[in-house]
């Protein structure tokens, strides 16, 4: 008897190896297929984004065209300044980020001049070169050309207006953001702009809590927060130089709450969303490095408040890149220049040299 119940122990153990070797053999060849995966979209995303970059903005030489004679005929894509000849940076790759001031999934808009205000304006410029992002806010609030419809959808020209405006003349979607892209282009002098995505406000949430939340410390401009959030009023009692860990409609208020009656409140809101985005950064950042399918998922998920020309391939492909690059105060750019008071609302008027200047420092690099 004893040595049959040995012999049992013995049948019990050899099964329970064999099917814990099976158990470990799929999930390894779940993991080498979940990777295999991710390769392909990165690579494919490549691929697609690779195909973008087939412009230079030759508007920045026509802007400063004192700069361009005298010396060597300038090749594509290069022009010069204050006597040093400039080159632009071909493999940059530009993206510009729009927070749209609507509730709710996106939807075309029933009337021409409802497609939502672009209150958020950021372009993104990934640096293969120098392993860098850098972060370029807009004030919602330049005075810069913007395309103008007339009542039956007909284009009317352009009339210099707040650059916000550029998305809600649109039909809030693919067309107000391309109009969108097209203004801040023309802003930058010419620069080429590889992709856009628009979000509306339900997405920051989202993304928010993806991460674990965010840390800020409650700036003046944000003190007291009170806004509506679907219909109902939301307070949030933060005090000035007050710790906060941001989740769900918190970081939605940090990041579009402001105070109309107070002077230039466009401008400090876009330095509160630059203090956001610089924490959300390194709380990405962690995150995707514990999760390498989180880009993809979060793309999903955001996708119903989302209208973006960007794959999901070029997502994969970007936010794969974009965890090995830095990221730092020394990134985050704001444009100079002057407010005015309108005949109804601010107006940002950009120093013109001084984006000319930034545009080199981000964009090109000084010839050899």
């Amino acid at each position: 008897m004893e040595a049959k119940r040995k012999r049992r122990k013995k049948r019990m153990r050899k099964r329970l190896l064999i099917g814990l070797g099976v158990f470990i053999s799929v999930l390894f060849a779940a993991g080498l297929s979940l990777i295999a995966a991710w390769l392909v979209l990165d690579y494919q995303g490549r691929q697609q984004l690779a195909a973008r970059q087939d412009a230079v903005p030759e508007g920045m030489r026509q802007a400063f065209a004192m700069d361009a004679g005298g010396e060597e005929p300038l090749q594509p894509g290069e022009l010069r300044y204050q006597g040093k000849t400039y080159t632009y940076k071909n493999d940059v790759l530009t993206f510009l980020f729009m927070g749209i001031d609507k509730t709710g999934e996106t939807e075309a808009s029933k009337d021409l001049y409802a497609g939502g205000q672009a209150d958020a304006l950021f372009l993104a410029a990934l640096d293969p070169g120098e392993k860098r992002i850098s972060l370029i806010g807009i004030n919602r609030d330049t005075m810069t050309e913007i395309s103008v419809y007339d009542r039956n959808g007909l284009y009317a020209g352009t009339q210099t207006a707040q650059i916000a405006l550029a998305h809600a003349y649109g039909d809030g979607l693919e067309k107000s953001c391309e109009d969108t892209v097209e203004a801040v282009s023309q802003l930058f002098y010419g620069l080429p702009i590889h992709g856009y995505c628009a979000l509306n406000m339900e997405a920051v949430a989202i993304l928010n809590d993806a991460v674990g939340g965010v840390d800020v410390t409650i700036p003046e401009s944000a003190a007291g927060a009170d806004m509506a959030i679907d219909g109902a009023r939301y307070r949030t009692g933060w005090e000035t130089g007050q710790q906060v860990r941001l989740m769900g409609n918190d970081a939605y208020t940090f990041i579009r709450y402001r105070d109309t009656t107070v002077a230039q409140s466009a401008e400090a809101r876009l330095e509160r969303q630059k203090t956001y985005l610089q924490a959300f950064a390194g709380q990405a950042v962690d995150a995707v490095k514990g999760d390498l399918t989180l880009p993809l998922t979060l793309y999903t998920a955001i996708s119903p408040y989302m209208v973006t020309d960007i794959t999901a391939r070029e997502a994969v492909h970007i936010a794969s890149e974009a965890v090995s690059y830095r990221f730092s105060a020394e990134s985050l750019y704001s444009m100079t220049g002057e407010v005015r008071m309108g005949e109804v609302f601010e107006e940002f008027y950009p120093d013109e040299t001084a984006l000319y200047e930034l545009i080199l420092q981000v964009f090109y690099e000084e010839a050899p």
